[in-house]
Formats: structure tokens, sequence, C-alpha cells
């Protein structure tokens, strides 16, 4: 299994722990690097996984199979899967002040941007982003921190 990348680690690594969603975790090299920190995360793949000490939900995104709970997530990631449609619902899924960490490909039949994660998350403080040839990213917070602050 890979590291996780490197981009949303230096960006997610101040955050204090909280309740974290991960979006087709793949191998979950997120997942697990979050549980070490403390989170308490839910991996959804349509791949079936078994990671220790997270709670691992098998289904298909793209048949819309898990429904993201709105205003319930302190983080979701959702890193290097592209589908327009859960950007909606990932921003919603996300409490006040939480935080989303998003990447895709720049290039390819499910290519996307930084230009469109802006789209889909506006007037969200970023917190990081970036794009090359081969994917972009964004992490940014939601508005309206009245929550629990993530950060020191």
């Amino acid at each position: 299994m890979s590291d996780p990348d490197a981009a949303l680690v230096s960006a997610l690594a101040p955050l204090h722990a909280g309740k974290a969603l991960d979006i087709a975790t793949g191998s979950g090299r997120h997942s697990i690097w979050l549980a070490e920190r403390g989170w308490d995360v839910t991996a959804v793949d349509i791949e079936s996984a078994t990671i220790p000490h997270v709670h691992c939900i098998r289904a298909d995104l793209e048949k819309h199979e898990y429904s993201i709970s709105p205003n319930t997530w302190d983080l979701i990631v959702c890193w290097l899967y592209w589908q327009p449609d859960l950007l909606s619902r990932i921003a919603a899924g996300v409490r006040r002040g939480g935080v989303v960490a998003i990447a895709g490909k720049t290039s390819g039949r499910f290519a996307t941007s930084l230009a469109q994660f802006r789209v889909g998350f506006p007037g969200w403080e970023e917190i990081a982003s970036g794009e090359n040839e081969s994917r972009a990213y964004f992490v940014g917070r939601r508005p309206g921190g009245a929550g629990k602050e993530l950060v020191d």
C-alpha cells in the first residue's frame, strides 16, 4: 500500500481528530492515516475492505448506494475519485467549520479541475489547493464554524 498523499497530509495534519468520511477509499491509505491520528473514520468504497479501526461500508457511489448525511462530518475526504454529482452532497455533509479534502485527475474520461472544485465549494476557506498536468486538489473549510473548532 502506498503512503497517504503528501498534500493531504500537510493540509490535514494540524486538525484535531473528529468524525471523518473517506469516500472511494480504495486501499485505505488515507483512512488508516486518519485512524492512526484518532479520527473516527468511516470508509466507503465499491470494493469490500477490512481496515483496522475503520468502519468500512461497501457501496457503489455511482448507483447512489450510500447517502451522505447532511451536517454530520468534521472531515470528508474524496481523493482521486471524480463524480460531479457528489460535490453538493459532500459540501452539505460537512458540519460548519468542517473540512473537505478532494482531488481528481486532470486528464482522461473522469477529468476535473481546481476550478470545478472551487465552484462546488463557494465561499469556503481554501486551506490548500493545487493543479498540474495529472491532478487537481482542494482542501477547504466550510464557513460558520459555530461548532467545535478543528484547529488550535
